[in-house]
């Protein structure tokens, strides 16, 4: 169960390479690039729900790594696509590089060292040992990125570590990179 979880949460943090790009980057190429993404990935889940050979293909490539409500329903890299092709769109870089980062870095350090040393656990399954990674390694992100005020980027860290480990309805993957990224970006613009 911990490799399987090690191989889907590489995936995460293979993403952290879109938002060093995004800091590189003018915002209309980093748009256009993230929206390609976004595209290609609606294309895979469209044809997977309705072409029989793709979505074989697809699940067979992709089934280790898949949650068992994803093989049916939307993969969680979409989300993830979609989140940080919002994030570049709504928020100043600083905020969108932050947001970004608490879903690669922060996300998968949760399910890690939740799945690895958690021992205390809410009634839904989610350790707070992993809550507690999360809101280290996301504070920490905010805290490193220049343009960041430090109030909102533990408040940032905090919304999104809360927002991963709570039993809410959306994909943790928007959930967390918006959410993380609204509250830091609100703080942001008071403390400015």
């Amino acid at each position: 169960m911990l490799t399987r979880e090690i191989h889907r949460k590489l995936v995460h943090v293979a993403t952290v390479l879109v938002p060093l790009l995004a800091w590189v980057l003018p915002r209309v190429p980093a748009l256009v690039l993230l929206g390609v993404a976004v595209a290609v990935a609606m294309g895979v889940e469209w044809s997977r729900s309705r072409i029989r050979w793709v979505r074989y293909r697809f699940l067979r490539r992709t089934r280790t790594v898949l949650r068992p409500h994803e093989r049916h329903g939307v993969a969680g890299a979409t989300y993830l696509a979609l989140a940080y092709f919002l994030a570049v769109l709504v928020f100043p870089r600083p905020i969108a590089v932050a947001a970004m980062l608490y879903a690669g870095l922060g996300d998968a350090t949760a399910a890690l060292v939740g799945k690895r040393w958690g021992r205390h656990r809410a009634r839904w399954g989610k350790s707070w040992e992993g809550a507690a990674a999360m809101l280290a390694v996301c504070a920490a992100v905010g805290l490193a990125i220049p343009g960041v005020p430090t109030v909102a980027a533990v408040a940032g860290g905090l919304t999104a570590a809360a927002l991963e480990f709570l039993p809410l309805p959306l994909d943790d993957n928007l959930r967390v990179t918006l959410g993380g990224g609204v509250v830091a970006w609100l703080i942001a613009a008071l403390v400015a």
